[in-house]
């Protein structure tokens, strides 16, 4: 499959700056997305608890809004081992591999959840894959992330949500509202909520952002704690009562300095930077060194999920599940980490 191929013509109609998306044009891109119910459809959730190689150090540079940095990450894996002694709470912290996945309809369809116990902090994490990658994917990108970065950002939840059945998030099928249910019940006092929503990710992600706006969170539990990462994704279904409630929101692009080739999305997230850049704004990874070929969007566009990814011209599965070798992308969180107050 060459993304590259098929996502030419069709979805810069309809909405400024927007690039394609995932994997298939589709006109419901550019509409506002309603509610979902959680139910199954023509999707399925893949429910294998799938564990992956060490990672190791992320360098990406990235720029944000006219300043310039770079990312160490200096970051390992070693298939869960803590060194951190104990936590805050006085509890030794749980390694993420001894606390299975939790799924099923209390969970929510195509949603994993685990909980790592108050030893490892009081934040959360969801990650929410993009089109079509499987639950298997989503667990294992959040596994290798927990393990290079979110452990020691103090994360103690962590979800996990498989790709949407269609690019567009037409089917609205994932179970968002057990994740905004459970989030209002296991953040308490300062904990914050991490979401990253990947590609076609995006949708699902602002779909939970609206619902906990509209009135999922009527105690407003999670107001100005959520901090929303779109990786190179969507920009319909986010409005601006859903980004004013946010503690912060950053749009994510990949460009190669060496060669020019910009991710499928970058004028999407800089046109969403125009939007709200006061919330936090524009982030840009560099794609150079990842063995992406020039003129290859597609490959960029898997760099803010594995820093050396696969295949040299497109995106694939095997980003999200193999980082042997291939440390997970951790730069656009490492470059805002000290600002949002984890």
């Amino acid at each position: 499959m060459r993304c590259a191929t098929t996502l030419l013509a069709g979805l810069l109609a309809g909405l400024p700056a927007t690039g394609p998306v995932g994997c298939a044009a589709s006109a419901a891109q550019d509409q506002p997305l309603p509610t979902s119910t959680g139910q199954p459809s023509s999707g399925s959730a893949s429910t294998a608890d799938t564990t992956s190689s060490s990672a190791g150090d992320d360098a990406s540079a990235v720029t944000t809004s006219g300043s310039e940095t770079s990312s160490t990450g200096d970051a390992t894996a070693d298939g869960g081992s803590s060194d951190t002694g104990e936590g805050s709470t006085g509890e030794p912290p749980l390694d993420f591999d001894d606390v299975p996945w939790q799924t099923g309809d209390d969970i929510g369809y195509g949603v994993a959840y685990k909980d790592l116990g108050p030893g490892n902090g009081a934040n959360a994490f969801i990650g929410y894959a993009g089109y079509p990658f499987p639950l298997d994917a989503s667990q294992s990108w959040a596994r290798e992330l927990w393990l290079a970065r979110l452990r020691e950002l103090g994360v103690r939840h962590v979800w996990s949500v498989q790709g949407p059945a269609t690019v567009g998030y037409v089917d609205l099928e994932v179970g968002n509202s057990f994740i905004a249910e459970r989030l209002t019940e296991v953040i308490v006092d300062d904990g914050k909520v991490i979401v990253a929503g990947h590609s076609s990710g995006s949708y699902v992600a602002h779909e939970l952002l609206r619902q906990l706006a509209g009135g999922l969170d009527p105690e407003g539990t999670t107001a100005d704690k959520v901090i929303y990462f779109n990786l190179d994704g969507g920009t319909a279904g986010i409005d601006d009562a859903d980004v004013q409630r946010l503690h912060r929101a950053y749009f994510v692009g990949i460009r190669d300095s060496a060669t020019g080739t910009e991710s499928p999305n970058l004028g999407a997230m800089q046109y969403l930077d125009s939007l709200w850049s006061a919330r936090g704004g524009y982030l840009e990874v560099e794609g150079a060194g990842s063995g992406c070929s020039a003129g290859a969007p597609w490959c960029l566009h898997m760099v803010v999920i594995n820093t050396l990814p696969h295949d040299p011209w497109d995106s694939s599965v095997v980003d999200y599940l193999d980082f042997d070798g291939r440390p997970v992308a951790t730069a656009w969180l490492d470059m805002v980490a000290g600002d949002i107050d984890l």
